[in-house]
This record gives C-alpha cells, sequence and structure tokens, in this order.
C-alpha cells in the first residue's frame, strides 16, 4: 500500500509542476494591440436586486469608447425587485438595454440566447449579476481577439472573501480550480472555464448554433459552448492575460448555497464526452482518495511518523507553488491557515460532491432543479 501511496503522490507532484509550467506560459501571453471591435456585454440576471448596483457601477466606469460597446442585461423571470432596479439603473446610460425572457422560456442559457440575438457586437462578452469587473476589462478582452484564430477566449475569475473564515476557504477552493483551467491552458488543453468571464465571436456562436442541444441542461453554459466551439474550430481558444481581465465575484454567504452550486457545476461532468478530461476528473478523485487514506493513517499508524511527515510537507510545497501565483494575479489575499485547513477538508469534499452531484436534485435562485439521467 506504501508503494501505490507514494507513486500516485509523486505522480501529484509532477502534475503540479507541470501546471505551475503551463501558468507561466499563460502569462506570457501578451495582450495585441488593433482595431477596436464592437462588444456586446450580455449578463442574464434572476433574482439580484443585491448585486445590480454594484454590477451596473463597475460596468458604468469600464474605459472604452461607449459607442463600441454595449450592456445588455436579461432578466429571467426575477420574482423579487431585480428587473425594476436593472431598468431604474440604467436610465440615462445610453448604451445599457433591459430585455425579458417571454413567459414560455426560463433559464440561464435562454436569456443569454436572447441577448445575442439582440446584441449588435461582432464580440459577446458574457459574465454574472453578481459580480464585479474591472475598468480595464474590455480592453483586455478585445487584445485577446486581435489574434484571429481565436474565436472564443476566457479570463480568470477571483472568488473574494466577505471576512469570514467560510469564505476564506472557498476562495482557496476556487482560485485552485482557476489555476488548473489556466495553467492547462498554457499548453493548449482545455480543461474547463467559468461563464462569468468568457467572450466569443457571434458568428461562431451562430455556427454552432449557440446552446442547442443541451438547453436543458441547469448548467454549464460555458463550457459545452467552448466545445462545440472547439470541435468546429480546432485550436480556437485562447486565455485572456493581464489583471485588469480579471472578474470579481463574491462566496457563497451559507453552506447549503455553497453545496448547491457545487452540486449544479459538478452535474456537468456527466454530460462532458472528453476522454482527457474526464480521466483528470477521476484522477483528480483517485488522488484525494489516497490522501485521505493518509490522513486517516497517521492516528492509527498505518504509516511512519517519517513517511506522513515528508508526503505532507511535499503536497504542501509544490501546492504553494501554484497557488501562490494565482492569488497574486487575482489579487486575492492568501491565507494559510485556510489553506492548511483544505488539506483536511477537501478529499472529503470533493467525494462527497462529486456522489451528491449524482444523484441529488437541488435549488437555485427559487427553482427546483435536477440533471437528467
Amino acid at each position: 500500500m506504501g508503494t501505490l501511496i507514494t507513486t500516485t503522490l509523486i505522480l501529484y507532484f509532477l502534475f503540479l509542476l507541470f501546471l505551475r509550467l503551463g501558468w507561466e506560459r499563460s502569462l506570457r501571453t501578451q495582450l495585441a494591440s488593433g482595431n477596436l471591435h464592437h462588444i456586446s456585454v450580455v449578463i442574464p440576471f434572476r433574482n439580484e436586486e443585491n448585486n445590480l448596483i454594484q454590477l451596473i457601477r463597475s460596468l458604468s466606469e469600464i474605459e472604452y469608447p461607449p459607442e463600441l460597446f454595449e450592456v445588455l442585461l436579461v432578466d429571467d423571470h426575477s420574482d423579487d425587485k431585480s428587473l425594476v432596479m436593472a431598468q431604474d439603473l440604467t436610465k440615462g446610460l445610453k448604451n445599457f438595454g433591459v430585455l425579458q425572457l417571454e413567459d414560455n422560456r426560463e433559464g440561464k442559457k435562454q436569456a443569454l440566447t436572447k441577448g445575442i440575438e439582440h446584441a449588435k457586437g461582432d464580440i459577446i462578452l458574457t459574465t454574472d449579476a453578481d459580480c464585479k469587473v474591472r475598468s480595464g476589462w474590455l480592453k483586455a478582452i478585445n487584445g485577446a481577439f486581435a489574434t484571429p484564430a481565436h474565436q472564443l477566449v476566457f479570463g480568470a475569475v477571483a472568488l473574494k472573501d466577505s471576512g469570514t473564515f467560510f469564505s476564506r476557504l472557498q476562495t482557496m477552493e476556487f482560485t485552485s480550480l482557476m489555476g488548473s483551467a489556466v495553467a492547462t491552458m498554457g499548453f493548449g488543453w482545455f480543461t474547463m472555464c467559468n461563464g462569468a468571464n468568457l467572450a466569443f465571436r457571434k458568428k461562431a456562436f451562430q455556427k454552432v448554433s449557440g446552446y442547442e442541444g443541451n438547453l436543458d441542461i441547469p448548467s454549464g453554459d460555458d463550457e459545452f459552448l467552448v466545445r462545440k466551439i472547439l470541435k468546429a474550430y480546432p485550436r480556437s481558444i485562447g486565455f485572456v492575460s493581464g489583471d485588469e481581465s480579471v472578474v470579481d465575484t463574491p462566496a457563497q454567504h451559507s453552506l447549503t448555497e455553497f453545496v448547491r452550486q457545487r452540486i449544479r457545476w459538478a452535474g456537468k461532468w456527466r454530460y462532458n464526452h472528453s476522454l482527457p478530461t474526464r480521466l483528470l476528473a477521476m484522477s483528480v478523485a483517485w488522488v484525494q482518495l489516497i490522501w485521505l487514506f493518509v490522513l486517516v493513517g497517521i492516528p492509527l499508524q498505518w504509516l511512519s511518523v517519517e513517511m506522513s511527515t515528508g508526503l505532507i510537507l511535499t503536497k504542501l510545497v509544490f501546492e504553494m507553488l501554484l497557488l501562490v501565483p494565482v492569488h497574486r494575479f487575482t489579487r486575492v489575499s492568501w491565507n494559510s491557515f485556510a489553506f492548511i485547513t483544505l488539506q483536511f477538508v477537501y478529499p472529503l469534499y470533493v467525494l462527497a460532491i462529486g456522489l451528491a452531484s449524482m444523484v441529488s436534485d437541488y435549488r437555485w435562485k427559487g427553482r427546483s432543479l435536477k440533471h437528467r439521467m
């Protein structure tokens, strides 16, 4: 058993080195200068009355020619004051508009589709209603499309903690996911992205018929679209470097909200037919299972003290080699206590969420949802 544990973790440490190199490669990609594109920012929202003020304020402070971008907010049948707030907050902002989904349509993908149908820009940029963007966001996105081969690009998303320890744990976990996605992209291998910071050419969206084929899946608007565009346009995906391209979003306030969100995210993996990505997900689960065995084996003396100590210290060092630069780039504060705590919590979390996503229904934005079998 000791040989299996050691071999698995050595391979994991080598993979972390691979990710660190990929991260550096991604950041070395320079944003090119070129003609300014007309960009349409499409934002679906539902029951976001507590977040719209921050979102619209940040969008109104964007440094980009007003005549070359528009913001389309699409209401997905909110049952709070979100629609009225959006309409009031955008009054006087000439390049802002508010749309509503028809009564017979609902869901994030449907809201995105409606916004894209009304968009005037040749570049579509999406984010979420609980986000805050930086003033140089559109300039960074525009620079990424100076490369003609790029049909779709994604930027980093930073999870901001609210000062609670629970939010700091979320921030640490989310930053590792984002760092891994950017790092693999450094070698041209797409694994995941986040729809809170995603841009694509409208013509590419139309060519692949948008979200058709997965409209009934509750999540995955980002990843499924990327897969379709990659199939139609191989090697056409890019990462947007530069810290002005980062979008900030808050951590979940409660454990219930967090679990529902992660089950929704994890549920889309069953529809992912990419063999490398499936193998990656299985490898992550296997590493966490092995790590759980190591942690349980310490008090039970399944492993020697020397071996356990060596594995723990090596794991901490190699993970920090990847995560510290990601925190620095996204302007997220490093928290050592949260990092150490996750060493014990994360294996249980990964295995529990993975199992729950296969069997559990959930509620999101006041709706009861489930992934089809």
